[in-house]
């Protein structure tokens, strides 16, 4: 059913069931940028000859910032009038709700007290070493994204797109299961296996392709973002590998908040928002919130390179 056109998105986002326990592609996908941040960040500090302790407390550190930050960021930033009537499901993060802002704030929090505490170095020298695993996490996190049919890109007006299947808000199981009369339910409660089920007669039999035709194209905006932090992910582990830039308090730390918040601020033209009062808003929550961390990117970035020529230059 997929054409040069347009591709047909139904992956589960459940990998494996094992009786009431379930594991997720998005959760094993997030476990997978912490391992691998893990390592890269190990790395660092073994070849700046760094105490190894410091490396657990980082690590720990850095995922209480992102997993508290992430969601109070969408508890504040996208849902509050929500969630200020609901305050005892803001620590439910398994019914969804995270913001890449968010976390970006509440890792430079948890980092400010980590570096008073362990480290006693400027907040800068961690912060200038942590945001390398951070731009590659995002490749991960935004794979998850993708599988699990969610902050999907805006409609296409081309042929051209993802059709994301299990984006209910395009097509639901009810109209799934009344398309194929194939039943998607038992006692009421949705079967995750008879759905899979529904789902790969619809995209293989050739009678559905009309159904198929009227599911929205969709810019694969999980994607693009997910190459843009691949992206700055290589930008800044070259520079720091082959140039003197890792040496530059705050340089790094601004190179990332500028190349993967200007990123982040174009490709949110071509997301679906996500929450209903952004429809009325000429730039989206996403973009607004991306503004102030861009500037404060190129403050630092211009703060280090006018400190190292200052200290270049004869007195």
């Amino acid at each position: 059913m997929d054409s040069l056109l347009y591709f047909v998105w139904t992956a589960d986002p459940i990998l494996v069931e094992i009786g009431p326990l379930s594991i997720r592609w998005y959760g094993l996908l997030f476990a997978m940028a912490f391992m691998a941040g893990f390592y890269i960040l190990q790395w660092i500090f073994k070849k700046e000859d760094r105490p190894a302790a410091w490396m657990d407390s980082v690590f720990i550190t850095v995922m209480i910032g992102t997993i508290v930050g992430a969601r109070l960021g969408h508890v504040f930033f996208y849902q509050w009038d929500y969630y200020q009537n609901n305050l005892m499901e803001i620590p439910m993060i398994w019914k969804g709700g995270l913001a890449s802002h968010g976390a970006a704030i509440g890792i430079m929090i948890a980092l400010y007290i980590w570096s008073k505490r362990v480290s006693k170095k400027s907040i800068l020298w961690i912060l200038d070493r942590v945001v390398i695993v951070v731009a590659l996490s995002g490749l991960f996190i935004r794979g998850g994204n993708f599988v699990n049919h969610e902050i999907v890109g805006a409609k296409t007006k081309t042929e051209s797109g993802v059709k994301f299947m299990r984006n209910y808000d395009d097509i639901t199981p009810n109209d799934v299961q009344q398309v194929t009369q194939m039943s998607v339910y038992t006692d009421d409660n949705l079967d995750r296996s008879k759905l899979n089920e529904a789902y790969n007669e619809l995209i293989n039999n050739d009678k559905y392709a009309d159904v198929i035709a009227q599911v929205p194209n969709r810019y694969p905006a999980q994607l693009y973002e997910a190459i843009a932090y691949l992206l700055v992910f290589l930008i800044l582990m070259g520079a720091y590998i082959y140039t003197g830039v890792g040496a530059l308090p705050g340089f790094m730390f601004g190179a990332y908040l500028t190349l993967a918040f200007t990123a982040r601020f174009f490709i949110e033209f071509l997301k679906e928002v996500q929450v209903e009062f952004e429809e009325s808003m000429v730039l989206d929550m996403g973009q607004w919130l991306s503004i102030p961390l861009v500037l404060a990117g190129l403050f630092f970035t211009i703060r280090a390179w006018m400190l190292k020529n200052k200290e270049a230059s004869p007195s």
